[in-house]
């Protein structure tokens, strides 16, 4: 069986869960005892700070890495040592240092690529979260082996799933892709308001690695800019996911209240 060692997010539409994927995988790895690179490879966004409690930042990233600016070890640092010692963060390139990375590397996905290669040494588990923009996804393909694919219940987010899928597989170094399905209404795919998991899975043409349901505690510590607790809702379905991608055999709502398979379908 296929064991990721470096893992991509990808989508090529925005806000359905790419970095709440990142960060929720990247967690529960941690919490295996897995040493941990979290690289935000998104200068749209940059949200992974935010996540991991903003006020950590480091004083370099990983624009400052590709640029050689610093050593990679200077923009790699653990957000939060008390409770994750074994996970560590690399913030994103600014955008105002994209026409400096084009110069050099010839385009800003190309120098990420770059970037990512010289950081990820040393890890039992790399992640890299990517945006929807700068074709940073293809770029990475050639260091990643594994690309989840991230999508919610609305047709636009399914469509690009599809797409997403499409460019990638085969890319570079890539073994496997896998769907994530992100904010999982339940109740409204029961009452046929929203897709259900098994259409989703249809349209997608992907094997599902892992339904994270809609979880208010986990939106409400985004809110706050704090990290979830590993018994929410989300963070639990985010831990079956890791296991399954360790070789476990997990059903897929292990763990987690109020979610029926025959309801999701």
């Amino acid at each position: 069986m296929h064991i990721p060692k470096i893992l991509l997010t990808a989508s090529a539409k925005g806000g359905v869960g790419k970095s709440t994927t990142a960060a929720g995988v990247a967690l529960q790895y941690a919490a295996m005892g897995k040493k941990v690179l979290l690289a935000d490879c998104d200068p749209a966004s940059r949200s992974l700070e935010m996540f991991f409690e903003a006020e950590n930042a480091p004083l370099f990233h990983l624009g400052d890495v590709i640029l050689e600016r610093c050593l990679p070890d200077a923009a790699v640092y653990p957000p939060l040592p008390e409770k994750y010692p074994s996970l560590y963060l690399c913030a994103s390139p600014l955008r105002r240092q994209e026409e400096e990375i084009c110069a050099k590397y010839g385009s800003m996905a190309e120098g990420i690529a770059e970037g990512c290669r010289k950081i990820a040494e040393g890890f039992d588990i790399v992640i890299l979260d990517t945006g929807s923009g700068y074709s940073i996804p293809e770029a990475l393909t050639s260091m990643a082996d594994t690309v989840l694919v991230c999508t919610e219940q609305s047709p636009a987010s399914i469509r690009a799933a599809s797409y997403t899928a499409s460019q990638l597989n085969g890319m570079g170094k890539v073994q496997m892709t896998r769907l994530v399905i992100c904010s999982f209404d339940i109740r409204a795919a029961s009452k046929g308001q929203r897709a259900g998991m098994l259409s989703m899975i249809d349209t997608s043409g992907l094997k599902c690695v892992g339904v994270v349901p809609l979880d208010g505690k986990l939106l409400a510590a985004q809110e706050k800019g704090k990290v979830p607790s590993v018994k929410s809702a989300a963070m639990t379905a985010y831990g079956n996911i890791v296991r399954r991608l360790t070789g476990y055999d997990v059903p897929l709502f292990a763990g987690i209240r109020g979610m029926k398979r025959s309801r999701a379908l």
